[in-house]
């Protein structure tokens, strides 16, 4: 009985033991599951802020090339460079009413000659005025003095203005402005430097235009600095303007800030981007020692930098050429609102544990019985920090998913890994479905192999990119400026994805084009209305001499002949003239109204019986009831006789032209498409044809003033005229022709309001 006894006693001792090491052992593996669970977490939020402080860098790169645009396109302006009296503050107007949203505060021109010279055209918001001062030592003056920096942009320093109990950061962007722009005032360009044109920038305001909406998590918040450690912009608004290394301890000398002025100098001045932690005093008006999530990047703000990220081996392989002024980005928010849950988690379960194993010694039920409502608890806790960390993701999710930009991710092979909602509506397919396509699937073979192109050379240089080109979607020509961002796997080395973020500039590059045909044609006209009026007389007096020598010899001889070719020669010289006389003729307002339908069923009838000789087949589709246009229909019919007979002309062995006429669904006006399936336009010249006397055909066939003539007449009634291509000398495929787009304002559009 004893020795039963010992030995049931020492089998108690053994269960005992092993209860107690076993849940000694579970102990250790929640507490490190708890420490890799709160690891994972915080990665991933660092993450996901390191994300937001990227595309804030990028939007401000983006808006500092929006400015520096803006400006040349404002220097360029006749306007500026003259200084026409009124003409300069209502230009200047246009502009800043858009720019003021972005930090502008003023707007100058400064005059080096003429009348005014030594005076500032200055517009800001208390409106246009003219400033007498010497700024001959300003260095934007001096910079713009020299001719190597004609057509350049300058980027001053960073000034620091006194704005009521704190300090405002500024900064001028200049251009010199030299004569080169042409108007009726001034129908030579001198070429001449005449002074400089500068924009007067808060950069407090331009920044925060960007970072002031960042949230990251539920209060964390954005912050941007100088390359010299000044900032920008801070949430606390005497912060701006500070030095970043001393302003937080002139706030709370009781803290050590030595973390946070440690990154700020090893890493995001000297341009690194990463993740890190520090301790702060306060966040967003709650004051109390905290420690902080930090995710930096920085912008490249030079003005001669290409806008993008270099490897940290090339970084030291070459440095920086180019892009040496960065600004440095960080987003923040404090560690409890990320972990504060799974650290009160870890309490409780030393708790439960101290519990379960002092329960064990008294007995083994009540050990299984906390064991189990501590699992339970335990998965609870995991479940809620899930859906947490869910909503968290989320929200990040809907920066990406509202922007307006296209954004998306491709492997090297082309197939998209995931895309938003803007890519979704331009290619008219869901983003679910978007990720089963590739490229291929999306864009014309040509798009696509471009596309493909620029992913696997962001694969392989491991470098970003950025590129502005055409793209068709759907039918329809769009402009992008698309960014290639190389995405790095685990390792940091390899490529496994590519960010590709475009943005839809084709409303902005049609104006520039617009504005170029404009001038061009502005000038071109001046100088055929002299032309044409200096061989008008002299062609009018020939003409007349013939005439009178035709009728003094007889018909079937041969001087008669040869008078006869003089004449008709006369007369091609003639109807040069007037087709210069048309082009140069200034635009005025018609209120003439006339039927497409009637207008080109009159030219086929004209030029019916050639294209049958050139064997050239006609689909005729005239939509019935179509308002009437404004214009004139003689001259509406010439533009489409021009269409025509080029149609005709690209087609020697034959073909098909396409005629039809319908309302443009997209601004509602009458649209006439002339269709051909000749040779093409090649690329080359595709910005050349509306040129007045450029031409393809041959010496002798044309004169290079039918297309200038028709889209001289067709903008005079306020339409449009523009074109599609494919052409066999660009490796076009299947079937190559040109598309002509008319596009006319109906009458209901064109009557003055009541």
């Amino acid at each position: 009985m004893p020795i039963k006894k010992i030995g049931f006693k020492r089998l108690l001792t053994a269960l005992g033991i092993l209860i107690i090491g076993l849940l000694a052992l579970a102990f250790i593996l929640g507490i490190l599951s708890l420490k890799r669970t709160q690891e994972i977490v915080s990665d991933d939020f660092q993450q996901q802020q390191l994300i937001l402080a990227k595309t804030t860098a990028r939007q401000i790169e983006d808006g500092l090339g929006f400015l520096r645009r803006e400006l040349r396109i404002l220097a360029y302006s006749p306007a500026i460079q003259y200084l026409e009296d009124v003409a300069w503050a209502n230009r200047m107007k246009i502009s800043f009413d858009e720019l003021s949203k972005m930090g502008v505060v003023a707007i100058e021109r400064l005059d080096f000659s003429g009348p005014q010279a030594g005076k500032a055209y200055v517009l800001d918001a208390g409106g246009p005025r003219l400033l007498q001062e010497d700024f001959s030592q300003a260095p934007e003056v001096a910079w713009a003095r020299d001719p190597a920096n004609r057509g350049k942009i300058y980027q001053g320093p960073i000034i620091l203005q006194p704005n009521g109990d704190h300090k405002a950061p500024f900064m001028i962007m200049a251009t010199p402005v030299y004569e080169e722009s042409v108007d009726e005032s001034h129908p030579r360009a001198t070429g001449n430097l005449d002074g400089v044109l500068l924009f007067k920038i808060d950069l407090a305001q331009f920044t925060g235009h960007y970072c002031a909406n960042i949230r990251s998590g539920r209060t964390g918040y954005c912050w941007v600095m100088d390359n010299k450690g000044t900032f920008l912009y801070h949430p606390e608004r005497e912060f701006i303007g500070e030095d970043a290394f001393t302003a937080r301890g002139q706030r709370d000398p009781a803290i050590s800030f030595a973390a946070i002025n440690e990154i700020q100098k090893t890493k995001m001045l000297k341009g690194e981007e990463g993740t890190a932690t520090y301790i702060s005093g306060w966040h967003r008006g709650v004051i109390k020692q905290m420690e902080k999530f930090v995710a930096y990047t920085n912008s490249h703000v030079g003005a001669a930098c290409p806008y993008s990220h270099l490897s940290r081996a090339d970084i030291e392989a070459s440095g920086r050429p180019g892009c040496n002024e960065i600004w440095p980005v960080a987003v923040v928010a404090p560690t409890d609102e990320v972990y504060g849950t799974i650290h009160s988690l870890y309490v409780r379960q030393f708790l439960i544990q101290g519990i379960l194993i002092f329960a064990l010694i008294c007995a083994a039920a009540a050990v299984i019985y906390y064991e189990s409502r501590w699992s339970v608890e335990l998965q609870c806790e995991v479940d809620r920090t899930t859906i947490d960390l869910r909503r968290s993701q989320k929200q990040y999710k809907s920066v990406v998913e509202n922007a307006r930009d296209l954004i998306f991710l491709v492997d090297e092979e082309g197939a998209f890994l995931s895309a938003n909602t803007a890519m979704a509506r331009v290619f008219g397919v869901p983003a679910a479905g978007i990720v089963r396509k590739k490229v291929t699937d999306l864009l014309s073979r040509e798009d696509a192999e471009a596309m493909l192109s620029s992913v696997q050379d962001a694969v392989h240089s491991r470098k970003s990119s950025e590129i502005k080109a055409p793209m068709r979607i759907k039918g329809r020509v769009y402009w992008f400026s698309t960014h290639f961002v190389p995405i790095f796997g685990e390792d940091g080395r390899s490529v496994e994805q590519v960010l590709v973020m475009a943005r839809d500039i084709t409303d902005r590059q049609q104006m520039e084009n617009q504005m170029a045909q404009t001038e061009k044609l502005a000038s071109l006209g001046t100088l055929a209305a002299g032309v044409a009026h200096e061989i008008n007389n002299p062609v009018g007096v020939m003409l007349g001499f013939t005439e009178l020598l035709l009728d003094k010899l007889p018909p079937d001889s041969k001087e008669h002949e040869m008078l006869k070719t003089i004449e008709r020669q006369g007369l091609n010289a003639k109807r040069i003239v007037e087709n210069l006389m048309t082009f140069a003729r200034q635009p005025a307002k018609h209120e003439d109204f006339t039927d497409v339908n009637e207008d080109i069923a009159n030219v086929l009838a004209l030029v019916q019986n050639n294209l049958l000789t050139k064997k050239v087949d006609l689909d005729l589709r005239l939509t019935k009831g179509l308002p009437r246009v404004r214009g004139d229909a003689g001259e509406l019919q010439q533009v489409f006789l021009n269409l025509i007979n080029n149609a005709a002309a690209a087609m020697p062995n034959g073909g098909k032209l396409t005629v039809i006429t319908k309302t443009n669904p997209y601004n509602h006006m009458v649209e006439a498409i002339l269709a051909d399936t000749g040779t093409g336009i090649p690329k080359k010249y595709a910005d050349r044809i509306f040129v007045p006397f450029f031409t393809t055909k041959k010496v002798g066939e044309g004169t290079g003033l039918g297309l200038a003539v028709s889209y001289a007449i067709v903008n005079k009634f306020g339409g449009a005229i523009r074109f599609e291509s494919r052409a066999a000398e660009d490796g076009a495929e299947g079937v190559t022709g040109t598309t002509f787009f008319v596009d006319l304002q109906p009458e209901h559009a064109a009557a003055p309001k009541t």
